[in-house]
C-alpha cells in the first residue's frame, strides 16, 4: 500500500479537486489518502471528506496552526503504508505515478525520490529538483539573478535554485523541489522527518519556508541522498492563489520563516565557518531577531535534536561534494 499525505490550510476549494485528481489517476491503486488539516479558520475549521464524497479519505483535523513540517510528521505517524508520497495541495499528479512510485521506492529505499515539477501557467516549465544555495555567494550567481539582489544582497543561503533537465534515467539530486516526493515510511522515521514534536510548539520546521534544503541534507547526512526520477510528474495547478498566504496568515507568520532558517542553521551546519557566515549576513525584518529569542528562550530542546543528529547521522558529505561539488567541510 502507499499512503499519500496531503496538508492544507484554508484551502478547502482546493482540495476536492486535488483529491479527485488523485484517485482518478489511480483507480485500481491501493493507496490510502490522509488530509492533515492545519488549523483552517474557515468552514468551522474542520474538513469533511463526505460532502465531498471521499468516503475512504482519511482526515487528521489539527486545532491549532502547527505548520506544514508537524502537517507531514502526523501523516506518517498515521500512515499504514509501508511507502509515502508526501505532496501539497496544489498538485495533480501525472497518470501512471503510482506504479512508478512503488518502482522508485524499491530501488531506493533508503533515499528521498523528486517528481519533476511541471510551472502552472504557460509555457509550463518542467522543473527537475533543485540545486542548494547553502554555500553560494552572490558573486557565483549570474548578474541577472533575482537571488543577486533580493534584499540589497544574497542573504538566502537556504534557498534551492531550479535544475535543468539532466537525463531520462533516475539521477541523484543535491535538493528535493516540487511538493510530489516519495520515500519508504520506515526510512523517513530513521532520518526523524522535520523534526517536529506533539505538544512541542517551538522544535522543527513550520510553514513552507526551506522544508525541501532541510529535510534533503538530513537525508544526506544519514547516506541516502536524494533523486530525481524523470518518469514521474506532478503539475502545480493553483497559480491563481497566494497559497503562502493561506498558510501564513497569523500573528507569528513571518517570524516562523526565520525560525526555520534558524532551526536549520543550529541543527544541521557542520563548523563553525559556515555558523559564523551565514550569521554575517544581515537582514532588515526585525522578525529574525524574534525568531532568535525563540532559538535562545528553547535552546535545550534545538540542541537535543543538534546532537540527535550528529550522534545518528554520519557528518560526512563526501559523498555529496564529490557529486555537486558543493564544500561543506571547507
Amino acid at each position: 500500500m502507499v499512503s499519500v499525505i496531503i496538508p492544507f490550510r484554508n484551502e478547502f476549494e482546493e482540495i476536492g479537486d486535488v483529491l479527485f485528481n488523485l484517485l482518478t489517476s489511480c483507480e485500481l491503486c491501493d493507496i490510502e489518502i490522509i488530509v492533515v488539516n492545519d488549523g483552517s479558520t474557515q468552514n468551522s475549521g474542520k474538513f469533511r471528506p463526505l460532502t465531498l464524497s471521499f468516503p475512504d479519505v482519511k482526515v487528521i483535523n489539527i486545532t491549532k496552526p502547527m505548520g506544514v513540517g508537524f502537517a507531514f510528521d502526523r501523516g506518517v505517524e498515521s500512515a499504514t503504508g509501508e511507502i509515502v508520497v508526501l505532496m501539497g495541495c496544489d498538485v495533480f499528479p501525472v497518470r501512471g505515478w503510482y506504479e512508478k512510485v512503488i518502482k522508485s521506492t524499491a530501488k531506493n529505499p533508503f533515499s528521498i525520490g523528486c517528481a519533476v515539477c511541471i510551472g502552472n501557467a504557460p509555457p509550463f516549465t518542467k522543473h527537475y529538483g533543485a540545486d542548494l544555495l547553502f554555500t553560494v555567494g552572490a558573486d557565483d550567481l549570474p548578474q541577472g539573478s533575482k537571488l543577486r539582489d533580493r534584499r540589497g544582497g544574497y542573504t538566502d543561503l537556504f534557498k534551492g535554485k531550479w535544475r535543468d533537465k539532466e537525463g531520462d534515467e533516475q539521477y541523484d539530486l543535491p535538493c528535493l523541489m516540487g511538493a510530489f516526493y516519495f520515500t519508504t515510511k520506515s526510512y523517513y522515521k530513521k532520518i526523524h522527518g522535520w523534526d517536529t514534536e506533539p505538544g512541542n510548539y517551538f522544535i522543527g520546521h513550520r510553514v513552507w519556508s526551506h522544508l525541501e534544503p532541510y529535510i534533503s541534507l538530513k537525508s544526506w547526512l544519514y547516506g541516502g541522498g536524494c533523486y530525481l526520477e524523470p518518469g514521474i510528474e506532478a503539475k502545480h495547478i493553483f497559480g491563481r492563489l497566494d497559497r503562502r498566504n493561506k498558510w501564513s496568515k497569523g500573528a507569528r507568520s513571518a517570524e516562523w520563516f526565520h525560525w526555520n532558517s534558524i532551526f536549520m542553521l543550529e541543527t544541521m551546519i557542520l563548523n563553525e565557518f559556515q555558523r559564523n557566515r551565514l550569521y554575517d549576513f544581515k537582514t532588515p525584518e526585525l522578525n529574525w531577531n524574534v525568531a532568535q529569542h525563540y532559538i535562545r528562550k528553547h535552546y535545550a530542546n534545538v540542541e537535543r535534536i543538534k546532537q540527535r543528529n550528529r550522534q545518528e547521522f554520519k557528518n560526512d558529505l563526501s559523498i555529496f561534494t564529490d557529486r555537486f561539488g558543493y564544500k561543506f567541510n571547507s
